[in-house]
């Protein structure tokens, strides 16, 4: 896959070198911080027919998740939660003290960007 990336970044805009230069580190992140058998599980159950995001939390409401989300210690930045059945992205920054949940693009969405 690194290889591709490399090749890839070859013809690309610069723009897209960036990007294309971020994706390499972050699979070799993965690598080297021994994450490539969770992150193949998190393909794994990701790519399978009726596929889903990896949740930490599910709730009924969108008004008991942010409560959850207000009283959370330490919000997990980047993680899922589901809300009335739909995925929404936790957004923590302790630096702002800023709690967000904004929807997540769905799998379909997501796997063609």
């Amino acid at each position: 896959m690194q290889e591709l990336l490399v090749r890839l970044r070859t013809s690309a805009s610069s723009e897209d070198k960036e990007l294309l230069a971020v994706a390499y580190f972050a699979l070799d992140f993965i690598e080297v911080t021994g994450n490539f058998y969770p992150f193949e599980a998190f393909l794994q159950s990701w790519n399978s027919p009726g596929g889903t995001l990896p949740t930490v939390a599910s709730f009924g409401s969108r008004e008991e998740a942010e409560t959850w989300l207000k009283e959370h210690p330490e919000p997990p930045h980047g993680a899922f939660v589901l809300v009335s059945g739909q995925p929404y992205s936790v957004f923590y920054f302790r630096h702002l003290d800023r709690r967000l949940l904004l929807p997540a693009p769905s799998l379909e969405k997501r796997a063609l960007e």
